[in-house]
């Protein structure tokens, strides 16, 4: 069991983020992990990511308030509960336009090379 608490999460940065304030929860530097990590965003209003893609799948979770979610083709509102999945190699874009800050849980799988050396860390040497 590794417990992480929201006050001890350690934040982190990422490309293409604007006005947002991002805590890791599990995995990478919050804890071990040997397939995904889990992060919660804030997004203060006007705040928001540029529409990108990474080559892993994401997971969304609106905590609260309300978030705008493109893909460059379709724009949903999201509220409080609402969830979306972002295929691996999909842009993505979220935007905060109301006048409250969003709160937004990210669940993603880690990148292979990230799963390879968890995995040698566990077994001492090579996949098997």
């Amino acid at each position: 069991m590794h417990v992480v608490r929201f006050a001890d999460a350690p934040e982190y940065a990422a490309p293409g983020h604007v006005d947002m304030s991002m805590v890791r929860l599990q995995g990478r530097e919050a804890g071990p992990s040997a397939d995904l990590w889990m992060g919660v965003s804030v997004i203060a209003p006007g705040g928001g990511t540029t529409l990108t893609s990474s080559p892993q799948e994401k997971m969304y979770v609106v905590l609260e308030g309300t978030v705008e979610l493109s893909n460059g083709r379709t724009d949903v509102s999201l509220g409080k509960w609402d969830s979306c999945r972002i295929d691996g190699g999909e842009n993505r874009r979220l935007s905060n336009r109301t006048n409250a800050p969003a709160v937004v849980l990210l669940v993603m799988p880690l990148p292979a090379e990230e799963r390879i050396s968890t995995q040698k860390q566990k077994t001492g040497g090579e996949n098997r």
